[in-house]
């Protein structure tokens, strides 16, 4: 392993002092949110391991130079209300780097990933995991220690000739030895949607004497995968259609004066149509327009009235934080004279997949050289905060 350069230590102690800021989580978009799903990687065995892990600097709280001086793990708590016991002690050595790798052009070999400042900032060190109470909330605090043993600057490493600075921070974690037993962290893993409803119909728009069309998700949305939304209740075997579009405001068609939702039906007298309905001579009372159908999918429920649709959404780190709003217009023999009903409207946004990427492996206690490449993962990692 490689020593800690002293001219790196009296940089950073000169520097500690100006640069020193608040604890700030990585990745900055899970401050105060639990991650995806825990993980027992790579404290949760019984062997050793050698994990690393990459965040772009667009997951990144700071920008430019920052003193580091230790990292602070979140204990999973996907799992409310339950308690885990202190684990130790753990043998345990941390490198910190900057490197111009990315999500997308990580190695599955662990030294090609680390970038020219690449050091070592704990040297076997045994530490103890803490017990962690049951908390009926989550994220549990960042309150597992990896102090390093000498503070570490982000930011100062030379520039290759007409090349950028690595922007991007590489932590590694190797697990010389661990007694046996499972301890999860926060991990990343599949993102949460955030999800919205909004808009009517009321009960009157639904098949006779069922519930009201209702329309969901999945539970995670990520750029460049596969997202379904799912109908339910609607007729056996009916075919219906998916609106989709990027707000839930405007009026419908573009038209000012039809502001959305809008009704199928005029509100004075019911079973006359709206004016955007005229010409189709019917109404459908109860019903709405919540979403302008700038695109849309189709498809067909099943014998039980449940019908799934989707398609893959854009890649690009760049939709990250983007919402899709969508309703579903299903058509029906008897619900109205229209004979279409329409679900509430159904907002999800685009969580991950952030840019993240993972590279490990156990190994036996009886080997003497650390391993030279691992497992490679894609959108997972730890969540730490930045002491």
């Amino acid at each position: 392993m490689r020593s800690i350069p002293s001219v790196r230590v009296a940089v950073c102690c000169l520097l500690a002092g100006a640069l020193a800021a608040q604890n700030v989580t990585v990745p900055a978009s899970l401050a105060g949110i639990e991650g995806g799903g825990g993980t027992n990687v790579p404290f949760g065995g019984s062997l050793p391991c050698r994990y690393q892990v990459i965040y772009d600097a667009e997951e990144l709280p700071w920008s430019g130079p920052r003193v580091l001086t230790g990292l602070l793990l979140r204990a999973d708590n996907n799992t409310l209300d339950t308690a885990m016991p202190a684990k130790g002690y753990l043998d345990i050595s941390v490198l910190v780097s900057t490197t111009d790798v990315t999500l997308g052009t990580a190695s599955a070999e662990f030294e090609e990933n680390w970038g020219s400042d690449a050091t070592w900032v704990i040297d076997h060190v045994p530490i103890q995991l803490p017990a962690q109470p049951a908390l009926s909330t989550a994220p549990r605090p960042a309150n597992i220690p990896l102090v390093f043993q000498a503070p570490w600057v982000f930011g100062l490493t030379p520039a290759t000739h007409g090349m950028p600075p690595p922007r991007n921070l590489l932590v590694e974690i190797v697990i010389h030895s661990q007694p046996a037993g499972a301890y999860k962290v926060d991990n990343l893993s599949n993102c949460v949607s955030p999800t919205t409803t909004f808009g009517p119909p009321g009960a009157a728009c639904a098949e006779v004497g069922g519930p009201t069309l209702a329309l969901d998700g999945d539970v995670s949305m990520l750029a460049g995968a596969l997202y379904s939304w799912r109908v339910q209740h609607a007729g056996p075997s009916m075919p219906f259609l998916l609106f989709l579009d990027l707000t839930n405001a405007g009026g419908l068609l573009g038209n000012p004066a039809w502001p959305l939702p809008y009704p199928m039906f005029d509100p004075q007298n019911p079973s006359v149509p709206s004016p955007p309905f005229t010409a189709f001579g019917y109404s459908a009372p109860g019903c709405y327009i919540s979403v302008n159908p700038v695109a849309m999918l189709a498809g067909v429920c099943d014998a039980t009235g449940t019908g799934l649709t989707g398609g893959v959404l854009p890649a690009g780190r760049q939709y990250v934080g983007l919402t899709l709003y969508a309703q579903a217009m299903v058509l029906t023999q008897t619900a109205n004279p229209l004979h279409f009903i329409t679900s509430p409207g159904f907002g999800s946004t685009v969580c991950g997949p952030l840019g993240v990427v993972r590279v490990y492996t156990y190994f036996s206690t009886s080997q003497t050289t650390l391993p030279v490449s691992g497992q490679l993962q894609n959108g997972v990692g730890l969540v730490f905060d930045v002491m």
